[in-house]
């Protein structure tokens, strides 16, 4: 077990895109991850390179990237700078320059930006926090007024979470988010079978203010997310059942 005291590192960041991490390392940085969101773009933009070469290799699929391509490592030995989209871009050419040769190829891996962004936020935010015991929310849902109040004040705009009691759900509470792009703010509800729904939402920055709903797909969670009025959201669940879509659709009407 490793020490739960000793600092995040990049060799823990490297460990979690790679799955290398014990569970509890790996809970330890998500946990850092949710609360450092320029960490957090490193490691978003890790995933997507990966994924995208991992799809492209469908003769290897089930493989994992080489680590000759792992393009943390790789971007990192070529300097110590900050990374900006640039150097990532820079980075991301090189290597599938190189993976070409030895029958790596992809088709056009990018950050996720955009309404594509604000899915992987969620789903991430969904899985450090829904399954949380002892800490998942920060404001609990006797604390509403101070919950509409500050998710309002940090989003620059009015946010009330949406009843979703005819659906089964009750509000828990929410948390404030972490990303890229600024603050966002999670509202977490459960049902009597302890399932829970989280719904994220975030300013968008310029890009997809308006998007239609589109499918959340990632490791431990999924759903839906879209944009409306210069706000994305997405409601995702560790577990989604046949119904979850149809309740997107309400909160859409709501949001």
């Amino acid at each position: 077990m490793t020490d739960p005291g000793r600092p995040i590192s990049d060799d823990d960041l490297h460990g979690y895109v790679d799955g290398f991490l014990d569970a509890d390392r790996r809970v330890i940085v998500e946990h850092y991850l949710a609360n450092h969101s320029e960490a957090a773009a490193r490691v978003a933009a890790w995933h997507a390179v990966g994924g995208a070469l991992r799809d492209a290799a469908a003769w290897e699929a089930r493989e994992p990237v080489p680590g000759s391509l792992n393009i943390a490592r790789f971007a990192e030995k070529r300097g110590t700078g900050r990374w900006t989209p640039a150097r990532i871009a820079a980075g991301i050419i090189v290597a599938l320059a190189i993976g070409a040769g030895s029958g790596w190829v992809a088709r056009g891996p990018g950050i996720p930006t955009g309404i594509d962004a604000v899915a992987l936020e969620a789903a991430m935010a969904h899985r450090v926090f829904a399954s949380d015991p002892m800490h998942p929310v920060e404001f609990g849902a006797d604390q509403r007024a101070q919950l509409v109040n500050w998710a309002t004040q940090r989003l620059g705009r009015p946010v009330t979470p949406p009843d979703l009691s005819k659906a089964g759900y009750r509000l828990v509470g929410g948390r404030l988010i972490a990303t890229a792009e600024g603050p966002a703010f999670m509202f977490l509800y459960d049902d009597v079978q302890g399932g829970r729904v989280s719904l994220f939402i975030r300013p968008m920055q310029k890009r997809d203010m308006n998007a239609a709903m589109r499918p959340v797909r990632a490791p431990g969670a999924a759903g839906f997310a879209w944009a409306k009025d210069g706000l994305g959201v997405s409601l995702v669940a560790s577990d989604p059942t046949a119904t979850l879509h149809a309740l997107a659709n309400d909160v859409r009407g709501e949001v």
